[in-house]
């Protein structure tokens, strides 16, 4: 009685049903692709801060290295002041022979090949001034001379100040004022400031060693 008293209430609830399933297909379709979006967002975000953080890794330990040379350079215009006083004891020149020149402190390091001495040259009055860059040899070695010959120009600059240390013979009180001593004082050794610059990655750098020397053995 049910199948012939009702047939298209049961036609018109088959086909509502399959509406349904058709509708609950494409919301099943829908939420795929968003979750497929979502992924591959989450993916992509993942990968470009891998390689954000690569980047920034191989960017940190080339001016890791930058410093480690620049240091070294630092470290090598105190070693070539310590030279000159040690090389004036044993010539029994003035210890402080070639460590100035009247009131001009600031200097750069010359090697001299045929030699194979250092000497200071104080014509460089900052360390931006040209003879104040560095020349790497096809030796390796870093060199500076106001008439530079050969060598490839690198990204670093050097100057060394060499202030009086003088010494009050009346307070006996040992002072430095960056300048020569005053009458009554006696100049007993340099305070060698050693410095290195230089630009990288748009940006200026500079390292700073400081050493005294003094005229004792």
């Amino acid at each position: 009685m049910a199948n012939t008293r009702y047939p298209e209430q049961i036609f018109v609830s088959q086909k509502f049903n399959g509406a349904n399933k058709i509708l609950n297909t494409r919301d099943e379709t829908g939420q795929g692709l968003i979750e497929m979006t979502i992924a591959i967002a989450i993916i992509l975000t993942g990968l470009i801060g891998a390689l954000a953080l690569t980047v920034s890794n191989l960017s940190g330990s080339g001016e890791a290295g930058t410093r480690v040379v620049a240091s070294n350079l630092a470290r090598e215009g105190i070693d070539v002041v310590r030279s000159v006083r040690d090389t004036n004891w044993l010539k029994n020149l003035a210890w402080d022979a070639g460590l100035s020149s009247g009131n001009d402190f600031t200097a750069i390091a010359v090697f001299n090949s045929t030699t194979n001495q250092w000497s200071l040259d104080f014509t460089p009055t900052s360390i931006g001034d040209p003879a104040a860059k560095l020349y790497r040899q096809n030796n390796n070695l870093y060199l500076q001379s106001t008439n530079p010959q050969g060598g490839t120009r690198t990204l670093y600059a050097r100057l060394l100040t060499l202030d009086p240390i003088c010494f009050n013979l009346t307070t006996r009180v040992e002072t430095i004022s960056g300048g020569p001593c005053d009458v009554g004082e006696q100049k007993i050794g340099v305070r060698v400031k050693s410095e290195v610059a230089w630009t990288e990655s748009g940006r200026p750098h500079l390292i700073t060693l400081e050493d005294r020397l003094y005229n004792w053995k």
